[in-house]
Parts: structure tokens; sequence; C-alpha cells
């Protein structure tokens, strides 16, 4: 019998940044944070990646029980004096949320800069020049990856509980595949290399060897919206 496939991926960027994540798909108030929507949306998450079996690092787990202990204070009955100076429970985090906001608009205005040997070429014959899709699009994070997924799972008709079964294809196996195809074309949808496979276990398999080849650096990740299909680029150089 086959061991049973953990997979750990350091990609993922704090749990923070994946809260950030969902106030900003959600459009929510930054200041004003829903922490029940958000809490939940939050544990779904961590309960998508377990059935996957992507090691959960404590971190997630820690801000996990902290939104549902800020979840259960905010659903006390609140004190009437309008003087009170009880500290709202989500402030810690919402600060925190604030000053990660800002890093991460510096890092995007630092990256949009002309940077050499990807936005600006010497002497490169036209016929080679490679797609550089950040001309047209921007790059994916890994909690728009697994957006996607959920939409995969869902359009898929697959229950919501995953279990995995025996692979009939290996995950190694499943890397290599997708590494030579990405070699031969330079990009490729994310969303036909799953078209008509219904399979869970291929589902399943294809999805992380796209996260192991994006934690290598074979790919690199894009897409235009929120909602449109994912563009996987090989990596200049890899």
């Amino acid at each position: 019998m086959e061991p049973k496939c953990t997979v750990r991926l350091d990609i993922f960027e704090g749990p923070l940044d994946l809260l950030l994540h969902l106030i900003t798909q959600n459009k929510l108030d930054i200041t004003n944070i829903p922490i029940s929507v958000v809490t939940t949306q939050y544990v779904q998450y961590l309960e998508l990646l377990q059935a996957l079996n992507i090691e959960v690092a404590a971190e997630y787990l820690l801000m996990a029980a902290t939104l549902i202990h800020i979840k259960s204070r905010m659903l006390l009955p609140q004190r009437p004096e309008p003087e009170s100076d009880e500290e709202d429970p989500r402030l810690q985090i919402t600060l925190a949320l604030q000053e990660l906001k800002k890093a991460k608009e510096l890092a995007d205005r630092l990256e949009s800069r002309p940077v050499l040997e990807r936005d600006v070429f010497v002497n490169e014959p036209e016929s080679n020049e490679p797609y550089h899709p950040e001309k047209e699009l921007v790059p994916v994070s890994v909690f728009e990856l697994v957006d996607a997924f959920k939409r995969l799972l869902k359009d898929a008709q697959i229950p919501r509980t995953i279990e995995i079964e025996k692979a009939r294809v290996r995950l190694s196996e499943r890397i290599k595949q997708i590494e030579k195809q990405i070699a031969m074309q330079q990009k490729m949808s994310f969303f036909e290399l799953f078209s008509g496979r219904t399979e869970r276990f291929f589902i399943i398999v294809t999805f992380l060897a796209i996260l192991e080849l994006s934690k290598r650096g074979i790919i690199r990740l894009f897409q235009k919206e929120g909602l449109d299909d994912i563009i996987i680029v090989r990596r200049v150089g890899a």
C-alpha cells in the first residue's frame, strides 16, 4: 500500500496575507472588518488545504484561533457605557493589516519599474523575444490559485469533502508532465490542464504539481482579473 502523500509548501506569505486577500476579494472595509464573514472564509481555506494534505504552518492555526476568539468576544453583550475604554478586539489585527497593505503597495510600485532582462532587453532579436505577460497581466498569489481551484472543484461537481485515494498518477510524474508541456509551449491555461477530466485524484495531483512547480521557481502565474483564467508561464532561465 502506498504511503499517504503529504505536501509542505513554503510559498504562502503568512496568515495576515491570507486575511488581506479575503478582505480585498470581498471588498470589505479594513478598518471595520466583519469578523464573522472573514473567520468563516479563513477556516474554509484551511480546511481545503488540509483536505489536500498540504501541511499548514502553526501560525495559520494560531490566526484561526485568534479570529474565533475575537468573533466570540464580539458576540458577547456590549457594555452600555458610552465612555467605556474597552479596546475593539479587532484593532490589533486591523493595524497589522494596514501596515501589510502599505508594504505590498510599495512593493508593487517597485515591481512595476522596468528591470533589465525582464522589461528592457539589449540587442535581442525580435524573433527570439520570450513571452512577457507582465505587460498585460498581473502576478497571481497562491490565494488566487486556491480560489481558481475552488471554482474548478465546484464546476467539476466534486464533493466538498475530499479524500485522497491511492494515486493512479504519482505527483512526481505529474510534475514532470507539466514541466515538459510548459517547456514546449512556454505558456498554458490553468483550466485547460484539467479540461475534460473530472477524476478526483487527477485534479488534486495536478493542482499540487502546479503549486510545487511554482515553489521551485520553474513557472510563474498571471491573471487579468480576479475571475479570469490563470496563465501559467515558464520562468525565463528555468
